[in-house]
């Protein structure tokens, strides 16, 4: 190599080594890396508007005004197609940080969604935790400009749900159904889980329950309430539950429940089945179907269409598959009632009159069996109730109950092929074949 090259690969290698130092040695003054995280100072331009108006977060562009030291807020920054979690902290004397795993884009009026939480249980730039008691408030809209470094957000996060409190004496336990809350929101993944739970709800000395925050779990817009003795569902109009809004529903009881429908009435894949409240057992408070596990809903469990209202039956083995399918697919605790549930609720429960037959002195009152069934099964409500609302607890298909993990039960009530002798609430055999076997759900609230 002759000496013209070598003093040039030396210039440039002088130029590389200094271009290097500078880099080094000269990182934007407002970004560094910490734990394979950029961080960067940030600047905060919006609101968190609340529930009935109220601001929780006044807007300011110095995060000096409203925020308190440790708040955090979640930001999805949108890179193009690219998703680049964020989480932002609020200093009382340094202001706002950002850290984000990935390259921001330069420049300005870039897409992010902007969220901020208040009670949860638990809150990293991992995973955060809620519950029914949680404030969700977003901008799925909002904006970014990053420059030199420096991330400003532009955002102005409202409630993401609807909110509702229960009024009531204090002391007061009560179940809420047809509300789904959300359980989880990922800043990775950019997405919340939920679900569709029973809540339960205590009445403080205020004569009110903590609020709920979520949102209707179907489009009838059906809430249940369950009480220590009663069970009640109502429709609600457009106006309740709204996304943004606030309100309260006074409990409903026994003597006063206008507007309310007696039973939880619950929803799978559009079939409807009731389930009414059985108090005063020993074994302590519970709900029972209404009627026998008809054909419909068994169809819609299972995932299949029938409006049939006969009773599914020869279910010896396939109750278990059903039982597991329904708690999956409504998020509540059905089982097979034992055998005291199933002759409590069939004796009328606390407002037993004492009958030979489940509600009846003459079996054809309430019963389909061998005197008035022709030899054909009936559809359910066809016949007089018992003295708690619970149709055809004897004769049409036998229940069963009492099942433990390594039996198929007890079987109850009879059928309509069965004597009046055996369509009496005490009446039941064992016996994992038949081709008359049904079911009747029980629920307890948890």
């Amino acid at each position: 190599m002759n000496s013209y090259f070598k003093h040039i690969f030396a210039i440039a290698a002088v130029m590389i080594i200094a271009a290097s130092c500078s880099m080094l040695d000269n990182p934007l003054d407002n970004e560094e890396l910490q734990n394979g995280k950029h961080v960067s100072k940030m600047v905060f331009k919006g609101a968190v508007a609340g529930y009935e108006g109220a601001t929780l977060r006044d807007a300011n562009t110095k995060g000096t005004d409203s925020w308190s030291d440790g708040d955090l807020v979640y930001i999805t920054f949108y890179n193009g197609t690219t998703i680049i979690p964020g989480t932002a902290v609020y200093s009382a004397t340094e202001g706002w940080s950002v850290s984000y795993d990935g390259d921001l884009a330069e420049g300005s009026s870039q897409k992010c969604e902007v969220r901020f939480f208040v009670n949860t249980p638990f809150a990293n730039e991992n995973l955060v935790t809620l519950n029914s008691n949680t404030e969700i408030y977003e901008d799925i809209a909002g904006s970014f400009d990053y420059n030199d470094g420096m991330v400003t957000v532009t955002a102005s996060m409202t409630p993401k749900v609807g909110r509702i409190r229960f009024t009531g004496n204090a002391g007061d336990k009560i179940f809420v159904t047809g509300i789904t809350t959300n359980t989880t929101f990922s800043p990775v993944g950019n997405q919340f889980s939920t679900t569709a739970a029973m809540i339960p709800l205590n009445v403080d000395e205020s004569g009110s329950t903590p609020y709920v925050y979520g949102f209707f779990t179907y489009d009838d817009r059906k809430l249940g309430l369950v009480g220590s003795d009663f069970a009640f569902t109502r429709t609600c109009g457009s106006s309740v539950f709204q996304t943004g809004e606030s309100g309260y529903m006074k409990i409903p009881s026994k003597t006063s429940h206008n507007n309310w429908k007696t039973g939880l009435i619950i929803t799978v894949d559009g079939v409807d089945f009731k389930m009414l409240p059985v108090a005063g057992y020993s074994g302590g408070f519970f709900l029972l179907a209404e009627t026998e596990t008809t054909i419909s809903l068994y169809n819609a469990v299972s995932g299949s269409t029938s409006t049939s209202m006969f009773p599914a039956r020869n279910l010896v083995s396939q109750w278990r598959s059903f039982v597991t399918s329904i708690n999956y697919i409504t998020a509540l605790h059905f089982y097979i009632p034992s055998q005291g549930e199933w002759q409590y609720a069939a004796t009328g429960g606390t407002l037993s009159q004492g009958y030979t037959y489940s509600g009846s002195n003459t079996p054809g009152d309430v019963a389909w069996y061998t005197g008035n069934s022709g030899g054909a099964v009936h559809e359910v409500k066809q016949l007089a109730p018992n003295e708690l609302g619970f149709y055809d607890m004897s004769g049409n298909v036998e229940e069963i109950s009492s099942v433990t993990s390594s039996s198929n039960g007890l079987v109850m009530g009879g059928n309509y092929q069965t004597n009046e002798e055996g369509i009496k609430p005490s009446s039941c055999f064992t016996g994992d074949n038949s081709y008359y076997r049904g079911l009747r759900l029980a629920l307890k609230c948890e």
